[in-house]
């Protein structure tokens, strides 16, 4: 409680006890009950700040209340003088004993009040723990899922290269230089604490540089993220999994290849992400399967709980994989 608090509550302890007809005048109880108030608080104040455990605390609280009552009716004994035999007579004790009355309510409250925000504090210090603690066991499961993802991309890659430097030097050579391009790319954005949707894209065309010197002719992109959404945060490498998924599973089997399409969009403040492809379907692959698409749906379960889906589903020329979630 605030001293303007205190002396509010002073007065109105005066005018009750000037209703009931407790003491003499308004005017001299409300200097009785601010003097006596205003001890009080001064005590508890004191105990509050200056106690170093809160048992000492709640004692020098206790103490406060006879010895500021007692305080507050010397002041106001010097204040008033004796008036009409008063301070000489019972009007002292009776003084003295409503002061320890309303005192020892108002201390309680004043005491209860300082415990409830000692508790409120060591909550919220707790929830800060518990929020940084979470916070830190989603960053390391973050990480492991990405980490799963990075070898199982250079694996592939690794055997790609293998290949095609029996079958085509030149070819190798230029995928040697994509993949060390993109690695190091990737390398970069893992060392920093945020990546944005800018980022993402980047890493996909290089990464669809590498997948098409493998590919040839046979795999075709394009790219439809509006200018305006590429400075957006977002999670690294997210993407790459669906585009994994739809040119092993959609393109590569189809004996023309086919083309695929990443696209965004902002729409009633959720960000719409699609990978969508011509290849040969769902046939033969059950849907939404696969260690690419649990990977995804880990990530998005970890960053955004129940806020964000993956949805993965049949269009008339092949399989759209889309990522929807808050903006």
């Amino acid at each position: 409680m605030q001293p303007v608090g205190v002396v509010v509550v002073n007065a109105l302890i005066a005018g009750f006890l000037s209703a009931i007809g407790v003491g003499n005048a308004f005017a001299e109880n409300f200097i009785i009950s601010q003097c006596i108030g205003l001890s009080i608080y001064a005590g508890c104040a004191a105990a509050l700040r200056w106690a170093p455990t809160p048992q000492r605390r709640l004692a020098g609280v206790i103490a406060a209340v006879p010895l500021g009552a007692t305080a507050g009716v010397a002041i106001s004994a010097a204040i008033l003088g004796e008036v009409d035999g008063v301070w000489v007579s019972a009007m002292a004790w009776q003084s003295l004993l409503i002061g320890l009355l309303f005192g020892t309510a108002i201390s309680a409250l004043f005491y209860l009040r300082s415990r409830m925000d000692q508790l409120e504090n060591e909550l919220k210090a707790r929830q800060l723990r518990e929020a940084l603690a979470e916070k830190e066991r989603v960053g390391a499961q973050l990480r492991m899922l990405q980490a799963q993802i990075e070898p199982h991309f250079l694996f592939n890659t690794l055997a790609n290269l293998s290949a095609l430097i029996r079958t085509d030097a030149a070819t190798a050579e230029r995928m040697l230089a994509d993949l060390i391009r993109y690695l190091r790319a990737t390398l970069q954005r893992t060392r920093e604490a945020e990546s944005t949707l800018g980022d993402e894209m980047e890493l996909l065309r290089n990464y669809l540089d590498i997948l098409g010197l493998r590919l040839g002719g046979r795999l075709r992109w394009t790219f439809d993220v509006p200018e305006a959404l590429l400075a957006r945060q977002f999670p690294l490498m997210l993407l790459q999994p669906l585009v994994e998924n739809a040119v092993t599973h959609g393109i590569e089997p189809k004996v023309g290849g086919g083309e695929l399409r990443i696209a965004a969009r902002l729409e009633g403040g959720r960000l719409h992400l699609s990978v969508s492809d011509t290849g040969v379907g769902l046939s033969g692959v059950v849907a939404g399967s696969g260690f690419g698409l649990d990977n995804v749906r880990s990530r998005l379960r970890a960053l955004y709980g129940e806020a964000a889906a993956l949805d993965v589903r049949e269009n008339s020329g092949g399989v759209t994989s889309t990522i929807e979630l808050p903006a």
